[in-house]
């Protein structure tokens, strides 16, 4: 018993200190935002971000405009209120499913490439180089991405919100028989700017979570091409559950408290 006692609450100890890492790496990162010269690394982060995540995430969020108005039809149309699935898919979208989907497909596919490049950089030396150049790493890796993150994820959210509508309004007018008129009305009806708003933060706030944990990894990188397997696999699982605990945390402040 005392065994799993200590075992639990070294575990606990761990967690704390990697979020307490993370943070310390994030404050930095954002702090050091406007050092960054280069607006091409910028760009060039933005289009491994955003633009070429566009197509998968337009993929699965008008899958999951179809499965929402499928699984919502058919519970609602026993009560005679199938009308209703497009608001009840808006609402999903805009306030859990599309940042939370967004946020762990880029952590999926951006994060574990961005550990692997960090990684390595150290195992390579690389990054003690551009320390002797006085290059501060933050500065120089990390801030441009967080810029970069900061503008794809809301654009890569508003985007899926609409195409989550279209799959759910394909699926609701042609297969359930709901008028479009009726489905559109009410897939706006119920959300309000603080929907938005929030939604936007949530975004917001997992792309600062994405990227940090994921350099983070590739900074503490080490033991050659294994160290840097293991440093985008730990970027995608923390990532993770970062992003799931942050966005019990928003929902909670901004929606129960």
């Amino acid at each position: 018993m005392n065994g799993i006692i200590e075992t639990s609450y070294s575990k606990i100890l761990s967690l704390i200190n990697y979020i307490g890492s993370i943070s310390i790496l994030a404050f930095s990162s954002l702090k050091r935002v406007l050092r960054v010269k280069k607006r091409e690394n910028i760009f060039k982060y933005i289009n491994e971000i955003g633009s070429e995540s566009i197509f998968l995430v337009g993929i699965i969020a008008f899958l999951t405009g179809m499965v929402l108005v499928m699984e919502t039809a058919h519970t609602l149309k026993k009560f005679g209120a199938e009308m209703y699935s497009g608001g009840l898919v808006s609402i999903s979208m805009i306030r859990e499913l599309g940042p939370v989907l967004i946020a762990l497909i880029v952590a999926g596919k951006v994060g574990a490439s961005i550990a692997a490049e960090i990684g390595v950089m150290k195992i390579t030396e690389q990054i003690d180089v551009l320390q002797v150049m006085a290059v501060d790493p933050i500065a120089y890796l990390v801030s441009p991405r967080v810029i970069a993150g900061l503008i794809s994820l809301p654009i890569l959210f508003i985007l899926s919100f609409f195409i989550s509508i279209i799959g759910g309004f394909f699926v609701g007018v042609s297969v359930v028989g709901i008028p479009s008129g009726v489905f559109l009305y009410q897939s706006f009806k119920y959300i309000g700017i603080k929907d938005l708003l929030v939604g936007l933060l949530k975004v917001m706030v997992f792309s600062i979570i994405i990227i940090n944990v994921s350099s983070y990894e590739g900074l503490n990188a080490y033991g050659g091409a294994e160290g840097v397997g293991n440093a985008a696999t730990y970027a995608v699982v923390s990532s993770f559950f970062l992003i799931i605990f942050s966005n019990l945390i928003i929902t909670g402040l901004f929606y129960f408290v």
